[in-house]
């Protein structure tokens, strides 16, 4: 065999390798390294109308993480009622799920005051504290600390933070938060695809500080500020 084929042939060996190496790097290690998925699914039927309650609440920092400083959200586990650090979650197709979202951090200005605006829920609506608010004008008061948007279905509710000055001066500093913590408690139910599908949701409002417009760190990071709803049929 010449020099030019041998050193071919290593070439190709060499490339052939590298990919097998680079499969396994994505497939076992890579894919397996995301945040968790809580599963909403168990013991209910698709496509019947039964409700399921999803919870979560935003804290204004990821004290149980490697980025302490990031804002996120978690999920509280239906196994095992804990607080978990995940934006990924499971719901069964054509139901409606109820969420139930704790506001613990503080209040920012909306860039467009569209965010501001309930839609997609049923009825338009969300419950802050137990009132019925359609929108909320981050101009005018101290209302606003994320969203909660799902762009492909339409659906957009504005977080309410605490909404008084004091209140905000002595926000959770601890993540997970605990109800003795200044909070707002954001209600609202939505009716899921009859097809399963997965669906990208995220924070409208840029809360990476330290990155170029807001919009990096965890505001791009799923497990913090945007995640993936799977509708399972």
């Amino acid at each position: 065999m010449s020099l030019p084929l041998r050193v071919a042939t290593l070439i190709v060996a060499f490339f052939a390798v590298a990919a097998v190496v680079a499969f396994v790097v994505v497939q076992y290690f890579l894919a397996s390294s995301g945040p968790p998925v809580e599963n909403y699914t168990a013991n209910v039927t698709p496509n019947t109308g039964a409700s399921v309650s999803v919870v979560m609440q935003e804290a204004a920092q990821t004290t149980v993480g490697t980025d302490p400083d990031w804002v996120t959200y978690f999920m509280l586990s239906p196994q095992t009622h804990q607080w978990v650090h995940t934006t990924n979650f499971e719901v069964p197709a054509g139901s409606r799920i109820n969420f139930t979202i704790f506001g613990y951090d503080g209040c920012t200005p909306l860039r467009n005051q569209l965010w501001g605006k309930v839609t997609g829920t049923i009825g338009n609506i969300m419950f802050v504290d137990g009132k019925p608010v359609s929108q909320l004008n981050s101009y005018a008061q101290c209302s606003v600390a994320h969203t909660f948007a799902i762009p492909n279905l339409g659906i957009n509710v504005p977080v309410a933070s605490p909404m008084t000055y004091q209140a905000n001066e002595h926000l959770c500093s601890t993540s997970p938060c605990t109800p003795n913590n200044p909070h707002t408690v954001v209600r609202f139910s939505i009716v899921t695809p009859s097809a399963p599908g997965v669906f990208f949701w995220q924070c409208k409002i840029p809360c990476g500080l330290g990155y170029l417009d807001g919009n990096g760190g965890p505001m791009q990071t799923i497990g913090f500020m945007t995640g993936n709803m799977t509708v399972v049929g």
